[in-house]
């Protein structure tokens, strides 16, 4: 039979395992504050850089106005429209081309029906519309070429897609 041992000599090895555990926990726990203060730094660091490039950014592009993109009739052309036959060149297109949703090359889904969004036809100029369109389902957009002959008014599709 085997003896037990001393109760002392048990107190002293279950401390000496607590010390062990404990000392344990004590580096993993050191480890993790260190590799947190090497992070926040290196996210200091990253920003510092961030900030520095965007007013590099800033120095080269200051100089520089922003022109917004010239989109719509002109005077000149909406004189010309009408010398072709449209007094009122924009809404005539609009109207135009919600009366043409077969000239959207998309098949509706689950049973709708194609139309063109009124307040998504933009008259990009006096020679291309750019117009939304939908079934109530899925959307897309298209550019169109227009031309204006004796007040009438022909559509070419030159491009179109889903969203």
């Amino acid at each position: 039979m085997s003896e037990t041992p001393p109760p002392e000599n048990l107190k002293f090895t279950e401390r000496l395992a607590w010390l062990g555990f404990m000392l344990f926990f004590v580096v993993v726990l050191a480890i993790y504050v260190a590799r947190g203060i090497g992070l926040e730094r290196d996210v200091t660091e990253a920003n510092r850089e961030l900030l520095e490039t965007q007013l590099e950014l800033a120095r080269y592009t200051r100089d520089e106005v922003p022109r917004p993109a010239d989109v719509g009739l002109t005077h000149a052309q909406i004189q010309a429209m009408q010398r072709r036959g449209i007094a009122r060149p924009e809404p005539t297109l609009v109207e135009s081309l919600l009366q043409q949703p077969q000239l959207i090359p998309h098949e509706p889904v689950l049973g709708g029906e194609m139309f063109f969004l009124p307040q998504g036809i933009h008259v990009l100029n006096d020679r291309w519309v750019l117009a939304h369109f939908e079934d109530g389902h899925v959307r897309g957009q298209m550019l169109l070429e227009y031309d204006v002959a004796h007040g009438n008014v022909t559509w070419q599709v030159l491009e179109s897609y889903l969203e």
